[in-house]
C-alpha cells in the first residue's frame, strides 16, 4: 500500500511538471494589410458654445491609408485641417471630427444618423462647400 502511495505521488509530481513545462503559445502575428485606397470622408465640427454644426461636402480621399480593421491612419490630421479652416473663418472652440468609410453608401448612412441626432437636439446645420475647403493628405511627423 505504501508503495502505491509513493507511485501516485511521483506520478502527480510528474504530471504537474509536464503541465507547467509547456511552452506558452506564441501570439499569432498577422501580416499587416495596410492599403492605400480611395476613402469617402465628411468633416463635422460642433461647439458647446454655438447652436450651429458645420459639415463639409463628401470628399474622396484618394491617398488615404487604411489598415485591415478600416482604421484611417493620421485621421487626427484631417480633423486638425478642418479646425484650422474654422479658426481662419473666426469660429472659435469647435470640436472637429472626420467620418469616413471606403463605401459611399455606408458613409451616407452614418452621416444620416449624425444629422438626425443634431436635428433632434435643435442644432442648425451649415454646409462647407468643397470649393471652400478640401482635405489634403496630412504631413508625416
Amino acid at each position: 500500500m505504501k508503495l502505491i502511495k509513493i507511485f501516485f505521488a511521483i506520478l502527480m509530481m510528474f504530471a504537474v511538471t509536464q503541465v507547467s513545462a509547456k511552452k506558452p503559445k506564441e501570439p499569432k502575428v498577422k501580416a499587416s494589410k495596410d492599403a492605400i485606397i480611395p476613402v469617402y470622408a465628411v468633416g463635422v465640427a460642433t461647439s458647446f458654445n454655438d447652436t450651429v454644426a458645420y459639415f463639409t461636402d463628401m470628399q474622396v480621399l484618394t491617398d488615404a491609408l487604411l489598415d485591415h480593421k478600416i482604421y484611417l491612419h493620421r485621421r487626427s490630421g484631417y480633423s486638425f485641417q478642418l479646425r484650422d479652416y474654422l479658426l481662419a473663418q473666426g469660429k472659435q472652440d469647435y470640436t472637429c471630427m472626420i467620418l469616413f468609410h471606403p463605401k459611399k453608401a455606408k458613409l451616407e448612412k452614418q452621416l444620416a444618423k449624425v444629422r438626425a441626432r443634431f436635428a433632434k437636439d435643435n442644432i442648425q446645420v451649415a454646409e462647407i462647400k468643397e470649393q471652400d475647403f478640401r482635405f489634403t493628405k496630412p504631413e508625416e511627423l
